[in-house]
């Protein structure tokens, strides 16, 4: 039986989030198909400011059962090429968060977009509407997307090119910032990946049992 904290719990939680996000766009650039019901709980989390939990702020840990997963390969398998590409996303978007906290102009113009998102979803009565998904895609263009490390996608340039995968792909990229966010505040470091990985993966599993 493993023993954590409940800060252990919640940052490792917030990890998986993380990985959900990368691993779904990279499918989007990949394959161009997604799963919707692995990205509403993360286009969802992006509204949730005050909570409970961090698992409250996706609905429950059953909506990131693919995070899991892939957090879990990634701390445990040889990694394959696009495994790779996904954790270095990751990392990037880890790095990105401390960047965007130290960039207060940025951070209030993304808060105030945020706080007006409710008003919008309402109108169109669907966070997934292809109009929501671009305000979002809109938001991130136009607040994190200048900050670096700049997050490359790779990808089919057929599937990059249909405006519809792109935004998507930038909506879900301001959700995994939601995500690392959480990450921090629950004393995610970078170094616990060196030192900690096997205190995660026994975390990850543990939770993963539970579903």
């Amino acid at each position: 039986m493993i023993h954590y904290k409940q800060q252990e719990r919640e940052r490792t939680i917030a990890l998986a989030a993380v990985m959900q996000t990368v691993h779904l766009v990279h499918n989007i650039a990949n394959t161009g198909s997604v799963d919707s019901t692995a990205v509403l709980p993360l286009l969802n989390s992006i509204l949730v400011t005050e909570s409970d939990s961090t698992e409250a702020v996706y609905g429950g840990l059953e909506n990131l059962t693919l995070g899991f997963e892939q957090l879990s390969i990634q701390l445990n398998e040889r990694k394959t090429k696009h495994q790779i590409t996904q954790i270095q996303t990751a990392v990037n978007l880890l790095r990105l968060e401390r960047k965007l906290a130290k960039a207060g102009p940025v951070m209030n113009s993304l808060t105030l977009e945020i706080d007006q998102l409710p008003q919008h979803i309402d109108y169109f009565d669907d966070i997934a509407h292809p109009q929501v998904i671009a305000r979002l895609a809109d938001i991130y263009k136009r607040t994190i997307s200048n900050l670096t490390p700049f997050i490359q996608v790779y990808g089919e340039e057929r599937y990059l090119e249909i405006s519809s995968n792109a935004n998507l792909i930038r909506a879900l990229l301001l959700a995994g910032i939601r995500s690392a966010i959480i990450w921090q505040q629950k004393g995610g470091r970078y170094w616990q990946f060196l030192y900690q990985s096997k205190k995660i993966s026994a975390i990850t599993d543990d939770l993963q049992s539970s579903l």
